[in-house]
């Protein structure tokens, strides 16, 4: 059994229960079984078969996650990927199934997926391939870049997308609420594995293209838990703030991505909940850390605590492991090691091993995960180590700065240099915006600012910090 044939067994349950919502569209469980069955069939005309490999660009989000469902339905290997299609890692891709028509690579043949595709046909027959539910067999990758800009292709067999999916369940603390509004989009693995989970549950998905049609969601369907980053969270304020509705329905608020300020925090209790959840986690490992933020809103880089299913270690440069309260990396047991895909083989090896995720922190004596920093992104200005979140903290709040960014760039005397990347509401002066960032603190004021348009950031809202340094190399 995998994901997609408990769609089937709610489908025959509650065949009227909604199953996703958008703003312009409800999709029932009945009406969700059938769309992949008929995609399933269609794909097999097309001369797909089990084991092909493809990359999936919908842009409609209950096609695109209705077309993944198909293909593992069918056991086929999916990789979700939107942009330029040249990006992506080298793991045997033969064929892009698109929205609309896109120039890919000479060995990759471009399936333009219309509206025929979601709609009745007289011969709906297919093969399932027996081996398509084996644990072992792999079925999807996501694709992850850290802050490097750097794609790499994680797998994920049959049973370790189940196990992501159960011990999602296990965490998702919003008892007597039957709506999700997830705010991720399917560029990232964080939104397929959350919408999957909401759906093997029988809940009921809400997915916004954008801040403002999530606002419209909540009014009209009374959400109980919402899902996403606190890039995507502030956004839903600013859009609260142009067109106010209650949110007396929500029950949860669930973050996790980046780092949540203390501003952004007290804005979600105040406007959206007071239940607020943050967690830590990865592509590679999955849901590693998760607390209340009652929790950890005392400690600056609290995170939460290790969940049951996860096993977490702070270690010295030999990797040898340091006691509670000193400082070290971070890793993470992962399946694989959290390596990417070698291509070749519907078996991969996930012998599990350690995973580093970049990340410097400690545990507290009672547990807590406080993360400090990134080993790849601590600006080393004059020997004093930085963590960019504590310099872009010192602009935090203010109205005339809609989001900020820090990063290195390395000075005439071979030293690191603090710079400030600012996105503006209002118009600042760059003199006056360093004057009042030294008056905070000394060390971590920056030495330049740069006007841009807007911060670059993944699909979980971490910062692209190698982009904005290239963006100030122009």
């Amino acid at each position: 059994m995998i994901f997609v044939d408990t769609i089937h067994l709610h489908a025959g349950l509650f065949p009227n229960r909604p199953a996703i919502i958008m703003a312009d569209r409800r999709v029932t469980y009945r009406m969700l079984s059938d769309e992949i069955h008929w995609v399933s069939a269609r794909l097999h005309q097309a001369g797909f078969r089990s084991g092909d490999m493809v990359i999936v660009d919908i842009e409609n989000p209950i096609r695109h996650f209705t077309l993944v469902s198909a293909l593992m339905n069918l056991g086929m290997v999916s990789m979700t990927a939107s942009g330029s299609i040249t990006e992506v890692p080298e793991v045997g891709i033969t064929a892009v199934l698109a929205s609309r028509t896109m120039a890919t690579p000479q060995a990759m043949r471009l399936v333009v997926v219309d509206d025929r595709w979601f709609q009745p046909l007289d011969d709906a027959a297919y093969p399932i391939d027996p081996a398509s539910r084996d644990p072992n067999r792999l079925i999807m990758f996501g694709l992850t870049s850290g802050t490097t800009g750097q794609q790499k292709a994680i797998p994920f067999t049959v049973g370790e997308f189940d196990l992501r999916l159960r011990n999602l369940m296990l965490y998702h603390g919003a008892p007597g609420t039957e709506r999700d509004l997830v705010l991720i989009g399917f560029a990232s693995q964080w939104a397929l594995s959350e919408t999957a989970r909401a759906l093997a549950s029988a809940r009921t998905v809400c997915l916004a293209r954008n801040a403002e049609e999530a606002v419209r969601l909540i009014d009209l369907y009374q959400v109980g838990v919402i899902l996403g980053s606190p890039q995507q969270f502030a956004g839903l304020l600013a859009a609260l703030d142009e067109a106010p509705v209650s949110c007396a329905s929500v029950r949860l608020a669930s973050l996790a991505g980046a780092m949540l300020g203390a501003e952004l925090a007290a804005g979600i209790r105040k406007r959206i909940t007071p239940l607020v959840l943050v967690g830590y986690g990865s592509t590679e490992a999955g849901k590693t850390a998760l607390a209340s933020l009652d929790t950890v809103e005392m400690i600056p880089g609290g995170v939460g605590h290790i969940v049951p299913s996860a096993r977490l270690e702070i270690v010295d440069d030999e990797d040898n492991a340091v006691a509670p309260g000193a400082s070290g990396r971070v890793r993470i047991i992962a399946a694989g090691g959290g390596r990417p895909y070698e291509r070749g083989t519907l078996y991969p090896d996930r012998t599990p091993d350690w995973f580093y995720p970049g990340d410097l922190g400690h545990l507290t004596a009672e547990g807590l995960l406080v993360i400090e920093g990134r080993t790849d992104e601590l600006i080393n200005a004059g020997g004093l180590k930085v963590a960019p979140d504590r310099v872009e903290e010192l602009v935090a709040g203010r109205r005339d700065i809609a989001d900020a960014a820090a990063f290195a760039v390395r000075g005439a005397g071979g030293f690191d240099q603090i710079w400030l990347a600012i996105v503006q509401r209002q118009p600042v002066q760059p003199d006056e915006l360093i004057a009042f960032c030294r008056r905070r603190s000394e060390t971590l004021a920056p030495v330049r600012i740069v006007v841009v348009d807007a911060i670059p950031r993944n699909a979980m809202g971490k910062v692209e910090r190698a982009k904005l340094k290239a963006l100030a190399g122009r």
